[in-house]
């Protein structure tokens, strides 16, 4: 019995992350093509126009994105390299070996644009009756 409830625990898990990962791909798909954005690109505009003064510190934007610390930093270069003027860099006035990355008003004019198309893919592709549905049975297979 225990083992029928853990693969149906494990089931609804894996059909869980599958809804995740299918939209993901569909807010990273959406977003490229409107904004010429990756998600991860998306979520660095995101974290950086909540941040006070807009900036944050490469080491404190790896845990926000999910990235490594090699990742965060080809990640900001490579979006420095589109030319776009999103994102700047900025010597720390405390510690000149540390770096800020900062967004620019250009860099929020983007995000605005790229936030519409977010929570549109959002309404259109979450399907949020599935989700509902799914959670009910992992909560009532665990307290089992």
């Amino acid at each position: 019995m225990d083992n029928i409830l853990n693969n149906d625990l494990i089931a609804n898990w894996l059909t869980l992350t599958h809804i995740q990962m299918n939209v993901t791909n569909e807010l990273e798909a959406n977003l490229q093509a409107k904004h010429g954005l990756s998600i991860n690109e998306f979520y660095l505009l995101l974290f950086l126009s909540e941040a006070p003064e807009k900036k944050l510190k490469l080491q404190k934007l790896e845990s926000m994105v999910g990235l490594s610390q090699s990742a965060i930093s080809r990640l900001v270069s490579r979006f420095e390299a589109k030319g776009c003027g999103a994102l700047e860099r900025k010597a720390c006035d405390d510690d000149r070996r540390s770096i800020y990355t900062a967004l620019t008003s250009i860099g929020e004019d983007k995000l605005i644009r790229a936030q519409e198309t977010f929570k549109d893919t959002l309404i259109k592709s979450f399907p949020e009756k599935d989700v509902e549905e799914l959670l009910k049975q992992m909560i009532q297979l665990k307290k089992l």
